[in-house]
């Protein structure tokens, strides 16, 4: 019923989005960001922030721009809402823009860079890092995470990669070296960008297309990288047994995406059709009595609770035929695959939230529930790395955005369940 509501109503969806998009449009033409207040720039490496607060800075906002000034960043920020007091940010914001509520957080990345084209900062800025507020920023892991993106050693440095219709980092978190800010194709590309409020587009035109022109940038394309990406993560599977423990503990629980999750029995089954050939014995004829036999171990074996590595090892030798013989060093390496691919589906801050955050990201993507990736198992899982204070304040920032398909209605919910809201 749900997907043939959302077929009969996606054309529907898709006017009335492509409509208010519109509307935005003529509703701010003419319109042109405020400079509230700028400190003359010094040629130190930049933080580009783009907002969407209203009021006043959300208190992990106050505290990444606190970890921001102990780095030595100038911070330029673009906010799409108003504050109050715009004059109360001078002490954590050096170049603080409003601009019209039109083209999200690309429209405000554009401002942020044409501003700093038009002042010649590309000419003279050793590394920028580009960053939004659609996340949740950690305090303790701050400090490091900002040292690693600004380190000069990858051109383009991502927090992380989306595997999602085609290979890209995600635009919540990018760094790039001095010589991409200065480069044709990077300026040309932000010049002609196109704004638009309609969420595919900005994906496509937004997100993949900046990944794109980041790469015609680079001088060689290992210089195109992600901090938190999946060689990271492979390797520390390599080296570290514990973080096994981790991902079959944190790893993410939603069945409301198609994205692989990490699963007992896909490595039960990776084994057996991959390592163990059927054996012709007797004791496994086929008859009536053995098939009730095993449809009542299945049973059971499903009841079984695995909660680290030792428990999926026993579960694996139990549940594999001659499974006692099984070689242990093939058993750790065919559960390092099959985490491995789960950890590579779609979108990595979604799909490893809780695991990232372990191996030190301090990035959590606050639409999360709203998109059904995380569900309330997986909030509890994230935000068990986390102070007391973050675990609430996340929590309940996760929590008002519930998941949109039981909350939203009509055109509402057709648009949603497409990608257009």
């Amino acid at each position: 019923m749900g997907y043939l509501h959302t077929l009969a109503l996606y054309p529907a969806a898709r006017t009335v989005v492509t409509a208010q998009s519109l509307r935005m449009w003529l509703k701010t033409l003419g319109q042109r960001p405020r400079v509230h207040h700028e400190t003359a720039y010094d040629g130190r490496p930049i933080l580009l922030l783009a907002l969407y607060e209203k009021g006043g800075l959300r208190p992990d906002v106050t505290r990444l721009l606190r970890a921001a000034r102990g780095q030595g960043l100038y911070v330029l920020a673009v906010n799409t809402l108003r504050l109050t007091d715009p004059a109360a940010t001078r002490d954590l914001i050096d170049c603080y823009i409003e601009r019209p509520n039109f083209g999200r957080d690309f429209g405000s990345y554009k401002t942020g860079f044409l501003h700093l084209f038009a002042r010649g900062w590309q000419g003279t800025c050793p590394r920028l890092l580009m960053l939004n507020d659609s996340i949740y920023f950690s305090q303790e892991r701050m400090p490091a995470f900002l040292r690693d993106m600004m380190a000069p050693e990858a051109e383009v440095l991502g927090g992380t990669e989306n595997f999602e219709i085609e290979y890209h980092l995600g635009s919540f978190c990018i760094a790039m070296a001095g010589r991409i800010l200065a480069h044709p194709q990077f300026r040309a590309y932000w010049r002609g960008y196109r704004l638009t409020d309609v969420r595919p587009v900005v994906i496509r035109r937004g997100e993949m297309g900046l990944s794109k022109a980041l790469k015609r940038c680079v001088a060689d394309p290992r210089g195109f990288a992600a901090l938190y990406g999946a060689a990271r993560y492979l390797r520390a599977l390599q080296q570290d047994d514990s973080l096994i423990d981790v991902t079959l503990t944190r790893a993410r629980t939603s069945d409301l995406t198609g994205w692989k999750r990490v699963s007992p029995e896909n490595i039960r089954t990776a084994l057996q059709g991959r390592f163990l050939a059927p054996v012709n014995t007797l004791s496994k004829q086929v008859e009536k009595h053995d098939i009730q036999l095993d449809a009542r171990l299945e049973e059971l074996n499903r009841r079984m609770f695995v909660k680290d590595r030792e428990t999926l090892l026993g579960y694996l030798r139990k549940n594999l035929d001659d499974g006692a013989q099984a070689d242990e060093a093939i058993l750790m390496e065919a559960i390092r695959s099959e985490l491995g691919h789960a950890f590579l589906e779609g979108s990595q801050i979604h799909q490893n939230a809780a695991i990232l955050l372990h191996m030190g990201m301090p990035l959590v993507k606050l639409d999360g529930l709203y998109r059904g990736m995380f569900n309330l198992f997986d909030i509890r899982n994230i935000t068990a790395a986390l102070t007391v204070d973050e675990q609430q304040e996340l929590t309940a920032l996760l929590v008002e955005r519930p998941y949109g398909n039981d909350t939203l209605t009509g055109w509402r919910r057709a648009a949603f369940n497409r990608g257009l809201i």
